[in-house]
């Protein structure tokens, strides 16, 4: 995993001093070396983090002609594979020369043959081109600008890119009413006016100081052909070959451990190709603790198991880090978990396997795709029974409800209201609520989702794929994990066995009584008798105790006070409705105003 930047522009040779900044920004990404190369009027940055072939894979890279340069962040799994299959004078035995060698071959319609998780850049110093991807989910980060003199500069870091002085450092309001709602900014956005965001399954052109910027995928529709054997029998030799395929690296490789299904899951298939395969766990105290359910399946697997525990940590100094590590507001409380999980795996390997991905593929977050299905099954009722229902939602709404009573509730008042799978979806996670923040001077913003939908509980699924996953799940796991040197691998969102898992009918995901079908009718057999009934276990913290501490309070009372940033972007009665709660509200303004004060502004 390496960190890239670059810039574009006439003036390229004074620009030196400030490729050299945007390389220093991204140091943590790529500790092991850097590069820079200008040819013509581009200039290339590169920071590695070496897993394969460490001594010959330096960037940028260039062909043997000298006429294509690649800056490239990534791994590309199965790259042996496609290697033999190009005829080509490769000169290392690294992927990046693989990505270089395709481009070269087929252009920009290469992307179609590479599996894996990568933002790159090719300069052609021919034709004076610069062409640009980004992963199909978004495991890899990719920003960039453009001023008015029609200057490109790009990165993986927006703060390594405002050293390019290309973009300005005013602030995008529309993505603090987001983050406000939702605790990170929307995918499609950037903290910053000026600065934009590659999307996932996207490639841009930068040619003649003309930006064209086009889709090379979107998510395969729904198959309501296929059944539970049929689909467990697939999915069982994808995933296999997926992390067969993940399991390639010349450095010591190990797999998170949780203890629940999706870890659970990568170990069961990874021990049976690595002998040995070193497990890591991170035991949290405050009832989070999982560890007990994670040694069970160590045991069973007789892997290296590995206990990091909980140990006192100063959490002002955390919060403060956070807001560096993440280049833009960020408040879902497991990052600070997921940055020290980081710090203490990075001691023992450099690449980790993990089971991110899973939930948004195989519908894990009851909460929010249950409804939907109760929901999708009042759609397609009577009138009569409608009216039923109507009647039963109010009386349900007088008692205290469990929590599948409330799920079949709410996915009623959807119904009944006429909300959107869309609407429905946005509902079920808000801090602070549209209307709430409306009232404060924030315009709800509408995306747009690159994707068809269908009307049914698979959009669900579709929509937290390619806007909560990209926009906080692998934005929280790059950026802890990159701060420590550390690879962190996602066998789930292979290529293959994602696009055949997200064309299934959402009834072999989740239905009125059981979530992860699939997953639990392949892979059950694999695990121990006590992990197979876990229901999801968030990896989170303990806000509301973190708030009601002298030290978060004083922090709080602080960071929130008159004088600060915080203030010219939330009006103040926001601020002073919550500043002294112990709410995830406080924790979003808490952490925003964090992040405003050591931002360059």
């Amino acid at each position: 995993m390496c960190g890239i930047a670059g810039i574009v522009s006439p003036r390229i040779g004074s620009l030196q001093g400030n490729l050299e900044k945007m390389r220093d920004a991204i140091l943590e990404r790529g500790p092991d070396g850097s590069g820079i190369k200008v040819y013509g009027t581009c200039g290339l940055v590169h920071t590695r983090l070496s897993i394969v072939d460490i001594a010959g894979g330096s960037q940028p890279m260039t062909t043997h002609d000298n006429r294509y340069t690649i800056t490239f962040n990534g791994e590309l799994y199965g790259y042996k594979d496609l290697k033999r299959s190009l005829d080509y004078p490769f000169k290392t035995d690294s992927d990046t020369e693989v990505v270089l060698a395709l481009y070269v071959k087929h252009g920009a319609s290469m992307l179609k043959f590479i599996n894996g998780m990568f933002a790159f850049a090719i300069w052609d110093n021919k034709e004076k081109t610069l062409f640009c991807a980004r992963d199909r989910f978004g495991e890899k980060p990719f920003y960039y600008a453009i001023n008015q003199q029609r200057e490109f500069s790009f990165s993986s870091s927006s703060r390594s890119l405002l050293e390019s002085g290309i973009p300005t450092t005013n602030i995008n309001s529309k993505a603090i009413g987001h983050f406000l709602q939702k605790l990170y900014v929307h995918p499609s956005e950037s903290i910053y006016q000026d600065i934009n965001t590659l999307q996932a399954g996207q490639y841009l052109i930068y040619t003649d100081s003309k930006l064209t910027v086009k889709s090379y995928w979107t998510m395969p529709s729904t198959d309501e052909t296929v059944g539970l054997s049929e689909a467990s029998e697939k999915l069982t030799y994808l995933l296999y070959e997926s992390v067969k395929k993940q399991l390639v690296a010349d450095v010591p490789l190990g797999a998170f451990l949780s203890g629940g299904l999706d870890s659970s899951t990568i170990v069961a298939s990874a021990a049976k190709l690595c002998p040995q395969l070193t497990t890591l766990t991170y035991r949290m105290g405050g009832g989070l603790d999982e560890g007990d359910y994670a040694r069970l399946v160590a045991n069973q697997y007789q892997t290296n198991h590995i206990e990091m525990f909980d140990e006192s940590y100063h959490l002002p100094d955390l919060m403060l880090k956070m807001a560096e590590v993440y280049d833009e507001p960020f408040a879902d409380s497991s990052n600070i978990p997921t940055y020290l999980i980081c710090k203490e795996a990075r001691k023992h390997c450099k690449v980790v396997l993990t089971g991110d991905g899973a939930d948004e593929l195989f519908g894990g977050y009851t909460g929010r795709y249950r409804p939907l299905v109760y929901m999708n099954a009042v759609n397609n009722s009577s009138q009569v029974s409608k009216l039923a229902q109507f009647i039963a939602v109010k009386l349900i709404n007088k008692i205290r409800p469990s929590q599948q009573l409330w799920q079949r509730s709410l996915g009623l008042q959807y119904s009944l209201t006429g909300k959107t799978v869309t609407d429905a979806l946005d509902a079920s996670y808000n801090f602070f609520s549209g209307s709430e923040l409306s009232a404060f001077g924030f315009n709800k913003r509408t995306f747009e989702y690159p994707l068809a939908l269908e009307g049914n509980v698979n959009d669900g699924l579709k929509i937290d794929a390619s806007n909560y996953m990209p926009g906080d799940i692998l934005v929280k796991t790059d950026k802890a994990s990159m701060a420590h040197g550390l690879e962190l691998r996602s066998p789930f969102l292979d290529k293959e066995l994602a696009e055949f898992v997200i064309s299934l009918p959402s009834n072999l995901k989740i239905d009125h009584e059981r979530d992860k079908i699939l997953l639990r009718n392949t892979y059950e057999h694999l695990w121990p008798k006590k992990v197979q009934g876990r229901s999801k276990q968030g990896f989170g913290s303990p806000v509301e105790k973190w708030l009601k501490s002298d030290e978060i309070k004083s922090m709080a009372h602080n960071y929130l006070a008159n004088d600060k940033k915080i203030h010219s972007y939330v009006p103040s009665g926001l601020i002073d409705k919550y500043k002294n709660q112990s709410s995830y509200q406080t924790w979003a303004l808490l952490n925003l105003s964090i992040w405003l004060e050591q931002a360059s502004l």
